[in-house]
């Protein structure tokens, strides 16, 4: 399902002015513990033979037809582009992915998983995922870890997690935390326990000088020159040392992917220490995703979690592809030396590249298939959202399809993913039958 019909969805109010904590040194570390065939001589048998060839052939013809019809369905809404929507008709989408022995909800091969952990790094499109899971979850009425404190998209980062960051549920278990959290798998355990764990990852030449943009680093730490990402990198010890007493720039400034999945970042020229968290991942986690193979990555998450491609449909809102643009154009050289200060970083990204294209090449052909079936999918999607949007020329009542072959696609699902994490976040706190407002 896409959109639920529980109640109107109304997005929650941005709240403006609020305070921004700061952190001492003390709450810095990051560190958390880591054929039938008829035989016989004719003369004799010819009779039976010839009886049992004809039943075969009958059962044969009924046999062909009935799969030539159900593929024929099935091309022809590939062939117009149509993403059959499970709510649109009824049931959940029948491609023809899913009838090569590909785990499908429903047909007994595997059963919808609705737990999961999932560790998202700043500017890794890690919002793109969190927002999948709010959506996934908010139509099942399931239980986030919520961070306590309203209109924060942070549990708790750039502390360690822990119980006390996060809103109380009123049964005491939970089905998801996807907000940024510090990875911390002791507490993590205890909260979600046999929940399956996830994280994304993002090419550092790409990912740190968006970070950098993102929060205004240079503004905050007074650069004036006019390539700031330039001048921070000529002498990054002279600025990470003005900010050794504040948590949250510290970790944003070198190897900030490897700080969010629980390296200290004294153990970042520490080659036993970055062995161990990739041995600590390559265990713990069951799938490391790739921003830039965002599409793959998602599909495997599909498959892991025994969703429906439904589930995972996805465009970048107007708000992260805008901060995601940094203030100049990088070069070789200025690549070079942020491999060189983000050094973990590149290790991570390396190593779980080459993962994920294992578990790619390992799925096989049908792979492909499935992940070129969930472009044209979120191709109408992405269509019909920005339209609903940006042009805002035609207006659709809910449930009406757009122009072309586009599913009957509901508005408020478009305005679902532009939310942000934290405003979708408040909207998930404010169910009464799901939280406490009590502390922990």
């Amino acid at each position: 399902m896409l959109v639920s019909n529980r109640e109107t969805w109304t997005r929650p109010k941005l709240l403006l002015g609020k305070r921004r904590r700061s952190y001492s040194s003390s709450m810095f570390a990051a560190s958390c513990a880591r054929a039938l065939r008829c035989r016989g001589k004719l003369r004799q048998t010819s009779a039976m033979c010839v009886l049992a060839a004809v039943s075969w052939a009958a059962f044969y013809v009924f046999l062909t037809r009935k799969i030539f019809v159900e593929d024929k369905d099935v091309s022809r809404a590939a062939s117009v582009g149509l993403p059959v929507l499970s709510q649109v008709f009824g049931g959940r989408d029948r491609l023809a992915v899913d009838r090569n022995h590909e785990k499908t909800p429903g047909d007994g091969r595997c059963e919808e998983q609705t737990k999961i952990v999932f560790i998202s790094v700043h500017m890794a499109k890690g919002d793109v995922v969190t927002n999948i899971l709010q959506r996934f979850g908010d139509l099942r009425n399931l239980t986030f870890v919520l961070p306590k404190e309203e209109g924060d998209e942070n549990t708790g980062w750039p502390q360690c997690f822990q119980t006390n960051h996060m809103l109380p549920s009123r049964t005491g278990s939970y089905d998801i935390l996807c907000n940024h959290a510090v990875y911390n798998p002791r507490i993590m355990n205890l909260v979600m326990p046999k929940a399956p764990y996830a994280t994304i990852l993002r090419r550092p030449e790409t990912q740190f000088p968006a970070l950098f943009h993102r929060y205004h680093l240079a503004q905050r730490m007074g650069i004036l020159a006019s390539d700031p990402l330039k001048e921070f990198l000529l002498q990054p010890g002279e600025y990470i040392h003005r900010f050794s007493s504040l948590a949250s720039e510290r970790a944003l400034l070198q190897n900030p992917q490897a700080y969010d999945l629980g390296l200290d970042p004294e153990n970042f020229e520490d080659e036993d220490a970055m062995q161990d968290l990739i041995r600590d991942m390559e265990t713990n986690f069951h799938l490391v995703m790739i921003a830039e193979y965002m599409d793959e990555s998602l599909v495997l998450l599909k498959r892991q979690m025994c969703w429906t491609l439904d589930d995972i449909v996805y465009f970048e809102p107007g708000f992260q592809v805008k901060s995601d643009v940094p203030d100049h154009p990088t070069t070789d050289a200025l690549h070079a030396q942020l491999r060189k200060w983000n050094n973990v970083d590149v290790i991570l990204y390396q190593h779980f590249s080459k993962v994920l294209w294992k578990k790619i090449h390992d799925a096989g052909p049908v792979f492909q298939e499935e992940v070129a079936e969930f472009r044209r999918k979120n191709a109408v999607v992405r269509g019909y959202c920005l339209r609903e949007r940006d042009a805002r020329r035609r207006r659709h009542r809910d449930g009406e399809p757009a122009e072309g072959h586009a599913p009957p696609i509901n508005s408020q699902l478009c305005e679902k993913i532009d939310t942000p994490v934290s405003e979708y976040s408040n909207l998930l706190r404010s169910r009464p039958d799901h939280y406490l407002r009590n502390e922990l």
